[in-house]
């Protein structure tokens, strides 16, 4: 289980109207960390990205693909977090 959680702050949009980054609060449970990051979606879409982009702010993320595509599902879908309790 990680220790890491996950929190959507906001986003911000491109000219074209899509999505241009995301900005997230991370907060590592077993020290009480927290930090914020932004990510270019394509960086959300894979845990190795995910890995890097947090390693450069000394966070060490170990989720499997399949927990992290889990993490982004329940992070951007709010109707997914809620059915999962």
């Amino acid at each position: 289980m990680s220790a890491l959680t996950f929190k959507l702050l906001s986003h911000t949009k491109r000219d074209d109207g899509l999505i241009g980054r995301y900005h997230l609060e991370v907060t590592d449970t077993s020290s009480d960390r927290t930090v914020t990051i932004s990510a270019e979606p394509k960086h959300l879409a894979s845990a190795r990205c995910m890995k890097t982009l947090l390693l450069d702010r000394c966070i060490f993320y170990r989720a499997t693909r399949e927990e992290h595509d889990q993490m982004v599902l329940a992070m951007l879908d709010p109707r997914y977090a809620s059915s999962e309790q």
